[in-house]
């Protein structure tokens, strides 16, 4: 009899913590800072890059739940999270206004609310993370129902500019647990790679390329423009004309070579960053900043390069 009993509360038991593990997801759009250390983009993230879909805290935020500064780690569940600065993070693009957020979902539970917090204007990006930078912006109510496995919210995302944080919280509805999931967005419309401060008042200085002279002497390697255009040097060149002379080659704004055989043909699937160049029907494009997707020549995120 005891050993039936025993069994009987091992089998409640196991059927708890099912319960408790059953549920986890992640924000897909705009893609959270674990989903970005999933893919690649963010660096040095612990074992977050296997389960960006397992960040499960206390719930009851932010009256209770995880302590100030393990916000983005859901409490200390994957520490390297919280690491906190202007730098340390990608930056995806986002603008104020409408907005729709998603989730996916690999495993659905019954829910209780979505909230979406922002950091509000003059936070200290480079401090931890605490529950007094955030303002609740956007909730939605679910009273105990079981979400789809994509499920997306419609919010008005309040005016911001530069660099935010926005809190995604999932807290479900049968155990005291809550799902927290932070985004690193740029608010200036551009994706920033980690360690790239990406300020729109400090840009990089100009490359000062002088107008091509028909008397001067060029080495490999030297630039000028001629006629708009900036063309680069392949050998020693004097009086050769920029455009009509094998000595000369076009690149782009930044002197990248538009003749680099490496290039590789575009991928749908593949995320690129700024400054990475593909073919597609021929034509050699170069990123402008982050994408994934977007068709090369039926976007603004590509520019021509030869």
């Amino acid at each position: 009899m005891k050993t039936v009993f025993m069994l009987g509360v091992l089998f409640v038991m196991s059927l708890a913590f099912a319960s408790m593990v059953s549920a986890h997801g992640y924000v897909s759009n705009p893609e959270s800072r674990s989903l970005l250390c999933s893919e690649g983009v963010n660096t040095d993230c612990g074992a977050v890059v296997y389960e960006p879909q397992s960040l499960e805290g206390p719930g009851n935020f932010p009256e209770a739940g995880v302590a100030d500064g393990q916000i983005a780690s859901a409490g200390g569940v994957f520490p390297k999270l919280d690491e906190q600065s202007e730098t340390r993070w990608a930056q995806v693009p986002m603008s104020s206004g409408a907005f729709t957020f998603e989730w996916s979902l690999t495993a659905a539970h019954s829910t209780t609310s979505w909230d979406y917090y922002i950091t509000k204007e003059g936070w200290d990006p480079n401090s931890p993370l605490e529950r007094s930078d955030f303002e609740l912006f956007c909730t939605y109510n679910d009273n105990g129902q079981r979400p789809d496995f994509t499920t997306t919210h419609d919010c008005e995302i309040p005016q911001r500019e530069g660099y935010h944080v926005i809190l995604a919280y999932w807290e479900v509805a049968d155990t005291a647990n809550a799902f927290y999931q932070v985004i690193d967005a740029n608010f200036d419309g551009e994706f920033v790679e980690p360690g790239d401060p990406g300020d729109p008042e400090d840009p990089e200085e100009p490359v000062d390329t002088p107008e091509w002279n028909a008397d001067s002497v060029y080495l490999a390697g030297d630039q000028v423009t001629y006629n708009g255009a900036t063309y680069q040097a392949k050998w020693w060149t004097q009086g050769d004309t920029p455009g009509s002379s094998d000595a000369w080659e076009l690149v782009d704004g930044d002197g990248t070579d538009s003749g680099n055989t490496d290039v590789l043909e575009w991928d749908a699937n593949k995320a690129y960053s700024g400054g990475d160049q593909v073919l597609y029907n021929g034509t050699q494009y170069e990123a402008k900043w982050w994408t994934r997707g977007d068709t090369p020549g039926s976007s603004d995120v590509w520019v021509v390069v030869s």
